[in-house]
Parts: structure tokens; C-alpha cells; sequence
């Protein structure tokens, strides 16, 4: 059995970095730009850190740092068990998600059934509005609502 000494393993190395680079370096200027898509103008109130109040009609667990981050096109935070991405855009004054993934850790059923009703309402069309004292109120067909505020 022959085995590949260092000198010979450190050639393969430079091999594979040049013939990387050559490829790179074969890619347009403009192909290697990824820029974010522009936002809709109705989303931009809406972008950054914020921190869940109330889901539902009810107060979030204490202390389980229920919060979202809406950035570009991309929603990510935490349920107060697990954490959450995907994607969301706004549209006539309605928010949708799609394709949220979420970690899948157990926590307890306190948190659990906050989690649930939290990605219940996220998978409906929510309209937005923003009240007088700065709360962001997404608000479900069936009037369910989720209320966030800034994030400091």
C-alpha cells in the first residue's frame, strides 16, 4: 500500500488552489456580485430586530426571548424554544412567510404551545400596521394578532 507523503499531498494542495483560482478568476466580474434584492418600499418600516410582546392575544412566556429580524427578503428569529428562518415579502399591506424551517429542540409545554400558535399565525397572510405608540400589530384573518416592538 503506498501512502502519500506530505511533499506529495502539499502538490495536490497547490494543484487544487491554482485550479481553483483559475476558475474563479474565469467567473464575470458581474456574476460574482450578490447584491440584495431591493425591498418593497411598503417593507422598509418593517426591517430589523424586533422583540414579540403578544401572540394571540396573550403575553409571550416570560423570559423566553420571543423575537424576529426581517432583513432584505429573509425573516429569522426565535420562538422562545427553537429558531426560525425563511423568507417574507410584504404585499398591499400584508405580510407572508414562506418556507420557514425551524430548529427542533424540546422545551416545555408552556413554550411549546407558544411556539405552535407563533408559527400558525407567520404561515397566514398577516396585514401590518403600525400603532401610534411604535408596536408593529400583524394581525391573522381570524383577528389573531402578533405584537412586536423595536428591539434595543
Amino acid at each position: 500500500m503506498k501512502y502519500a507523503t506530505s511533499s506529495g499531498m502539499a502538490e495536490r494542495a497547490r494543484v487544487a488552489l491554482a485550479v481553483a483560482l483559475t476558475l474563479v478568476a474565469a467567473v464575470p466580474a458581474g456574476a460574482q456580485s450578490t447584491a440584495p434584492l431591493p425591498i418593497d418600499a411598503a417593507a422598509q418600516p418593517l426591517l430589523g430586530q424586533w422583540r414579540i410582546t403578544g401572540i394571540a392575544g396573550r403575553p409571550v412566556v416570560r423570559g423566553s426571548g420571543a423575537r424576529l429580524a426581517l432583513a432584505d427578503v429573509r425573516i429569522s428569529g426565535n420562538t422562545g424554544c427553537n429558531t426560525l428562518g425563511g423568507n417574507f415579502r410584504v404585499e398591499r399591506g400584508h405580510l407572508t412567510t414562506g418556507g420557514l424551517i425551524t430548529s427542533r429542540r424540546g422545551c416545555s409545554p408552556q413554550l411549546m404551545r407558544q411556539e405552535k400558535v407563533l408559527l400558525d399565525l407567520l404561515d397566514q397572510r398577516l396585514a401590518v400596521r403600525q400603532s401610534h405608540r411604535g408596536r408593529l400589530i400583524l394581525t391573522a384573518r381570524d383577528g389573531r394578532t402578533l405584537v412586536l416592538v423595536r428591539a434595543t
